[in-house]
C-alpha cells in the first residue's frame, strides 16, 4: 500500500509536461510561475511571471491562449506568482516577488500596480509561500530573505517578524501541523522548523528535507510526514513529530 501512495505522490519533472499547454488546469500544479485568474463572465485567464522579469496575462480565444497585457520590468526574475485577497477587501490580487528582494501586488481585473515594497528592504528572496498563520482576517507572506525567514502582514505590509537565524536558503517553505500538537509549522525544505504562532525554533534537522518538499500522512497517524524529493527523482521521508528520517521497513 506504501508503495502506490508513494507512486500516487511521485513528482512529475517539468521536462515531462504534455506540449499543448495547458490542456488542463492540473498541467499547471507544478508550476510556481503560472496561476488561473478568476474568470467570472468573461474568457479564462492565466497569469505568467518569466525570467526576464515581467508579469503577462493571457485570456482564452479560440481554444487557444493569447496575450492581453504585459507588466513594466519587475526588479529581478519573477520567482513566484499568487492569486488570492491578500488585503482582505473580498477581491482576488495578483501578488508576485522577485529573486531580488521585490513583492508586488496587481489588481487582478484591470492588472494596475496596487503595491510593491521599497527596493531597498531585501537584497534576495530565496522562498516565499503566503498563509494565514495567525487567525487574522488577512494571509501573512513567509519568506526567506538575505538569510532571515520574514513573516509580512499582508494587508498593511509591514514586517511582523523576523528570525535570529542568518543563514536561511530555503527554496521552498510549507505551512502545516506536522507535529500533532494543533498548532502550523512553518518548514524550510533547508532543515528548519519553525512554530507558526511564536515563531520559535522547534527544530533544526542534521540534513536538508530535500529540494522540493509536500506533506502526506503515511501512517495514519493524523500527523503529515514531510516527504522530501532529492535530485529530482529520489523520495525521502520526515517525522517532523519524532525528529528523525522515516524508515519504510516493515
Amino acid at each position: 500500500m506504501l508503495r502506490l501512495i508513494l507512486c500516487a505522490f511521485w513528482l512529475v519533472p517539468l521536462s515531462s509536461q504534455a506540449a499543448e499547454w495547458p490542456a488542463s488546469s492540473a498541467d499547471l500544479d507544478e508550476f510556481d510561475n503560472i496561476q488561473h485568474l478568476p474568470a467570472g463572465e468573461g474568457p479564462a485567464r492565466l497569469v505568467l511571471g518569466d525570467f526576464a522579469g515581467r508579469i503577462h496575462i493571457y485570456e482564452e480565444r479560440d481554444h487557444t491562449y493569447t496575450e492581453v497585457w504585459e507588466s513594466e520590468y519587475l526588479e529581478g526574475a519573477v520567482a513566484g506568482v499568487f492569486v488570492l485577497d491578500i488585503d482582505d477587501d473580498q477581491l482576488d490580487e495578483i501578488v508576485a516577488y522577485t529573486d531580488l528582494g521585490r513583492v508586488y501586488y496587481f489588481d487582478s481585473e484591470n492588472y494596475a500596480l496596487l503595491w510593491s515594497n521599497s527596493p531597498n528592504d531585501y537584497a534576495r528572496i530565496t522562498s516565499l509561500t503566503i498563509g494565514d498563520i495567525d487567525d487574522d482576517p488577512q494571509p501573512e507572506l513567509v519568506f526567506c530573505a538575505d538569510g532571515r525567514l520574514i513573516v509580512y502582514d499582508g494587508r498593511d505590509q509591514y514586517e511582523q517578524w523576523r528570525s535570529v537565524q542568518t543563514d536561511l536558503t530555503a527554496r521552498q517553505i510549507l505551512i502545516g501541523d506536522v507535529d500533532g500538537d494543533d498548532e502550523d509549522e512553518i518548514v524550510l525544505n533547508d532543515g528548519y522548523v519553525f512554530g507558526a504562532r511564536l515563531f520559535d525554533l522547534e527544530w533544526k534537522s542534521p540534513e536538508p528535507f530535500g529540494e522540493r518538499m509536500g506533506l502526506l500522512d503515511l501512517d495514519a497517524d493524523l500527523i503529515p510526514e514531510v516527504i522530501g524529493e532529492f535530485q529530482g527523482r529520489y523520495l525521502r521521508i520526515f517525522d517532523i513529530d519524532l525528529r528523525r528520517e522515516k524508515s519504510l521497513s516493515r
